[in-house]
């Protein structure tokens, strides 16, 4: 008996441990089965993490509190050749308040109002109205435009945070403005830029994407570990514009323009001074201009009374009035200075010749007008070599070379010169002018001979006038000689462009040393400067429609001679108490003389020991009725 009980608790013993590994086996399986599964979902992880980070860390972001303020871009320079600064971008603040950081803890309104209200010239009432009206406000603008001694006590305050620890809720908008340090100079070349619309005229304009940049930004969030982290993106500041403005001349100029009209005014005094061997323009100015610092200012040229009466349309006619560049945006008759233009044209064509005679009885018949000299008063000139056609500023000698040339040819060589094409100089507004086509009549011819019924710009005559006289080398004329970086790295030369020949060296040789006997002896002596040899043409044309009687006298004219440096263009439209009949170029003349004088030993341009004195008492030409043709 009691050996089959210990059999008995034998068998069970073996029972429970089988069924034990039984159930150990089970779960060594099921342990095993989960540590795969965990490392495959590890592995996943890593995978997830590896390939899609740079996605779930944008998503993350994405949902987290940020604020975004923008770094303004600074607007390039403007300068001259010579690095003098035209214009240029100042930095300025916004005062910026928060009213709902203001409002957040009550503790820090009065400290805040009372820094405010001692810094700046602000009221409390309204800062309090302000707090009151808009408490979920976080940009409210309280000043604009301060500068960095305007904001700098408030700093100091907010600074000092032991002292000054609940100043909360304002903060400082960076910005810029455009400044023009010289006001008025160089107006219509330059124009201006606004924050809003960037350049609005001139060479703001035209180079506008040369001079703007790229604002930058700085972004501030708030990570999983509500640490404060920031980034920022640094601005890109605009390029700068190196002119071919010559700050002196140009301010010689403008000078010399103002006392002009001061004693007689005129509806329009315009000038350009250029380089003949670059087409670079060194002075570019007109009567009136306007301050580039407030352009919009009418108060020069209107009293209070005229502009009180004025409607916004009418203000803004005046204003546009005032912004038009004289020099490339109006078309004008040449009157006589176009005649070098209409001798080189025969010289060219070889229907006359440097010793070709001319007759004139004081008129001469054309179809059927009668188209008088200036000279008929005295029964004409005579019988006149070419040279003395020029010296004397003979029509009928003009109109005899029309007559030989033929309106197609003649038409030929105005669009050699360039007149009725723009010029594409680099400003913007510029005209085209107006010529007759090839089948330019025989009055057409007749008068387009002598510069009537043609219509230029200042910019096209200058560089007509560079080519006739520099060998034959149209040069296109350009305002920018370089452009570059604010950090001065060099990205562009605006290299000289030659863009054809319009006539040949011995032509141009020729029609200079006419045009210094026109300046030596003829009707030109008033524009000479004693011991310096200068060459040039006077013009007085009558203005559309001819039955006002109203006039334009010009001169334009280079020096020295034999190797011209420089060319001045000057302009007198309706000139002071003038009918046009006589002397009406003196006002350009003289101008002409004022700023000769002072510019060419600014150039270097030295006298020449067999320049004559200019004392010739040569009256000046007057301009004559001449037929419409339009």
């Amino acid at each position: 008996m009691a050996a089959m009980n210990e059999q008995q608790r034998k068998n069970r013993y073996r029972k429970k441990r089988a069924m034990l590994r039984r159930v150990q086996n089970k779960v060594s399986v099921a342990f095993f089965i989960i540590v795969i599964g965990l490392l495959a979902l590890a592995t996943r992880i890593l995978i997830i993490n590896y390939s899609k980070s740079e996605a779930y860390s944008r998503e993350v972001l994405n949902h987290q509190s940020y604020t975004s303020t923008t770094i303004p871009y600074k607007r390039g320079q403007i300068l001259d050749a010579n690095g003098t600064v035209l214009a240029y971008s100042e930095k300025v603040y916004n005062l910026i308040l928060d009213p709902k950081l203001v409002l957040s803890d009550e503790k820090y309104r009065q400290p805040t109002l009372d820094a405010l209200t001692s810094c700046f010239e602000l009221d409390r009432a309204e800062l309090e109205n302000i707090l009151a009206t808009k408490p979920d406000s976080q940009y409210e603008k309280l000043a604009k435009e301060l500068t960095s001694d305007e904001i700098a006590g408030f700093k100091e305050l907010q600074k000092d945070k032991e002292n000054n620890p609940d100043i909360k809720g304002v903060w400082f908008e960076e910005s810029y403005i455009r400044k023009y340090p010289f006001s008025t100079l160089a107006c219509d070349a330059i124009g201006f830029a606004s924050a809003v619309n960037g350049g609005e005229l001139g060479l703001e304009f035209y180079y506008n994407d040369e001079l703007s940049g790229t604002d930058g930004s700085t972004y501030s969030y708030v990570d999983e570990n509500l640490d404060v982290k920031s980034s920022q993106k640094k601005a890109v500041d605009g390029n700068n514009l190196v002119t071919t403005i010559d700050y002196q001349i140009q301010s010689i100029v403008e000078k010399k323009i103002l006392e002009l009209n001061e004693e007689r005014p005129s509806t329009s005094t315009s000038v350009v001074v250029m380089n003949p061997n670059t087409g670079g323009v060194l002075a570019m100015a007109s009567y009136p201009n306007f301050d580039l610092n407030n352009p919009r200012d009418l108060s020069a040229i209107y009293t209070p009374e005229q502009l009180e009466k004025m409607s916004d349309e009418e203000m803004t006619t005046a204003m546009y009035a005032l912004w038009k560049n004289y020099c490339v945006s109006s078309i004008i008759e040449p009157g006589s200075t176009f005649k070098p233009f209409t001798v080189a044209a025969g010289l060219e064509e070889g229907v006359i010749s440097a010793d070709e005679s001319f007759e004139c009885t004081g008129s001469q018949k054309v179809a059927d007008w009668t188209i008088n000299c200036h000279a008929i008063k005295i029964g004409g000139h005579g019988t006149i070599d070419l040279r003395h056609s020029l010296m004397l500023s003979c029509n009928p000698a003009m109109m005899q070379i029309a007559e030989k040339l033929g309106g197609e040819k003649l038409s030929k060589y105005e669009s050699l010169f360039g007149f009725g094409s723009k010029t594409n100089i680099d400003l913007p507004g510029e005209e085209y002018g107006l010529i007759k086509d090839e089948d330019m009549s025989e009055v057409d011819a007749a008068t387009n001979s002598f510069g009537q019924n043609l219509n230029v710009t200042m910019v096209q005559m200058a560089s007509a006038f560079s080519s006739l006289v520099n060998g034959g080398n149209y040069y296109q004329p350009h305002m920018i000689k370089r452009i570059e970086k604010s950090t001065g790295e060099v990205v562009k030369n605006i290299e000289p462009v030659v863009v054809r020949q319009t006539v040949t060296a011995d032509t141009s040789e020729l029609i200079r040393d006419f045009l210094r006997s026109v300046v030596d002896e003829g009707t030109a002596s008033k524009a000479g400067v004693t011991g310096y040899d200068i060459g040039g043409k006077t013009g007085t044309a009558q203005k559309q429609p001819r039955e006002e009687r109203k006039w334009v006298s010009s001169f334009i004219g280079c020096a020295p001679t034999k190797n011209p440096q420089v060319v001045i263009y000057t302009v007198v439209d309706e000139p002071y108490q003038t009918s046009g009949t006589t002397n009406g170029s003196s006002d350009s003349l003289n101008l002409s003389h004022e700023i000769l004088e002072e510019i060419l030993p600014y150039l270097n341009i030295y006298k020449d020991s067999q320049a004559q004195d200019n004392t010739s008492d040569v009256e000046v030409e007057g301009a004559v009725d001449v037929p419409s043709t339009e």
